[in-house]
């Protein structure tokens, strides 16, 4: 019955009739409004969404609170998108919450509505304390806007992209991001791009909201080790204090900032109990699959896939060769086509540190000839070749073991897991 389900939600299209906004708001009617009984933390953004809903999410654990967590996309499995204290939910659970949702849906839905109503009803049904709720896409006209209370409003980093329905500039789509920020209600926000910024805090003025900004005086790099960052923080809440994540990747530690002063606003605001050795362990502990994330020795995947993304990902690939003795590595490259993959492989030309470059194509329905992919790297390299690999599994067994770096889309990191699990059966 669970495969059945999935099945027919993976036929369901991204869109439907009235707005996501319209279709979230008769949902939670229809379900008797049981966002109304959870404490939530709705974060929207461009970059860093999934990220810091982690390390949200990880604080309160870490503290004690069963806290619930929605996010997307999923890298292999839908039930990833809605977890309680860091477990997915049960085929089973997910079953009774959309049979739940099915039977009282008054409207028709779309693929992401029907996983908000599963996870507002197994969330309430499951008494969290908390709920760390992610926006699908956008913000002003999502789904998950429907909730009129949350506890506070997040905003990551804000770049140019799915600009055909947000807008075509920075500003146009931090009003759509920004279009969660609700009356009185507190918003922590990232303060790096400063067209964003503007908007942001104009919002909040309007509504009447105090907001808190993490920007790159917030933050210092340490140290940035094989294997963990050290990173020190400081604002209104934290006095150069340190903490140590447990990955390379650099543009966590804004990430992981927006978390550290969500939660201390929601002490200093709503009396949230806190001890600042259990936040540390929770910082030190939380990690977000597909996010500079090492996944078999020598072999990282990145799920940047945007522009601003890639330019992260390629900070964090060159500070890491700062900080050790490195070899020369190996990149493979993959980009569905609605992407700005043109921008995307003209920036990750510009990284000195890869020997060779594999490209492969990922994305389903999405996916872009790799012979594409090849062509705009070929345009962009003054020397070197590029190796094109029929799928994912090819490239990891053409992978002889050495450092490699895979980047370009997140379905690219599931593929990559799975063809990791694949190469670990055979060789078994």
């Amino acid at each position: 019955m669970y495969d059945k389900i999935v099945d027919k939600l993976n036929s369901i299209g991204q869109y439907a009739q009235l707005t996501g906004l319209e279709r979230g708001k008769r949902l939670l009617s229809d379900m008797g409004n049981p966002e109304r009984d959870l404490k939530i933390i709705h974060v929207a953004g461009t970059n860093g969404k999934g990220s810091t809903c982690a390390y949200i999410s990880g604080i309160l654990q870490q503290n004690g609170y069963k806290t619930g967590l929605f996010t997307s996309p999923h890298l292999v499995d839908i039930r990833e998108r809605i977890q309680i204290n860091g477990e997915k939910i049960s085929s089973r659970e997910f079953e009774e919450a959309y049979e739940y949702v099915e039977r009282v849906r008054s409207t028709e839905l779309a693929y992401f509505d029907y996983l908000l109503g599963i996870a507002m009803y197994y969330f309430k049904k499951a008494e969290v304390d908390y709920v760390v709720m992610e926006t699908g896409l956008g913000g002003r006209l999502d789904a998950t806007n429907a909730v009129e209370f949350p506890l506070i409003s997040v905003i990551t980093t804000i770049s140019l992209e799915h600009t055909a329905i947000l807008g075509d500039t920075i500003e146009k789509i931090a009003g759509e991001k920004a279009g969660i920020i609700k009356k009185g209600i507190p918003v922590v926000c990232s303060g790096i791009v400063g067209d964003a910024l503007k908007v942001i805090k104009e919002k909040a003025d309007r509504e009447g909201s105090d907001c808190y900004v993490v920007d790159n005086n917030t933050f210092e790099l340490i140290q940035n080790t094989y294997g963990y960052i050290d990173f020190l923080i400081h604002n209104e809440y934290y006095k150069n204090d340190c903490f140590r994540l447990s990955t390379n990747a650099l543009y966590q530690m804004e990430n992981a900032s927006l978390a550290l002063t969500v939660c201390a606003v929601l002490s200093d605001r709503y009396g949230l109990v806190l001890d600042m050795d259990s936040v540390r362990e929770a910082v030190k502990l939380t990690k977000w699959e597909g996010r500079m994330e090492l996944v078999a020795d020598g072999l990282y995947v990145d799920g940047a896939h945007n522009p601003q993304g890639i330019r992260s990902f390629t900070e964090s690939v060159n500070s890491l060769y700062d900080n050790g003795r490195l070899p020369p590595s190996t990149l493979l490259f993959s980009v569905v086509s609605d992407k700005n993959y043109d921008e995307m492989v003209d920036i990750l030309c510009g990284c000195k540190h890869f020997k060779q470059i594999y490209v492969t194509v990922t994305g389903g329905a999405r996916k872009l000839s790799a012979d594409i992919i090849r062509g705009v790297f070929e345009a962009h390299l003054t020397s070197g070749a590029v190796c094109v690999c029929e799928d994912v599994s090819e490239a990891i067994e053409r992978w002889d073991n050495g450092l490699m770096f895979a980047t370009g889309s997140l379905y690219l990191v599931g593929d990559v897991k799975s063809a990791l699990k694949g190469r670990k059966t055979d060789n078994d």
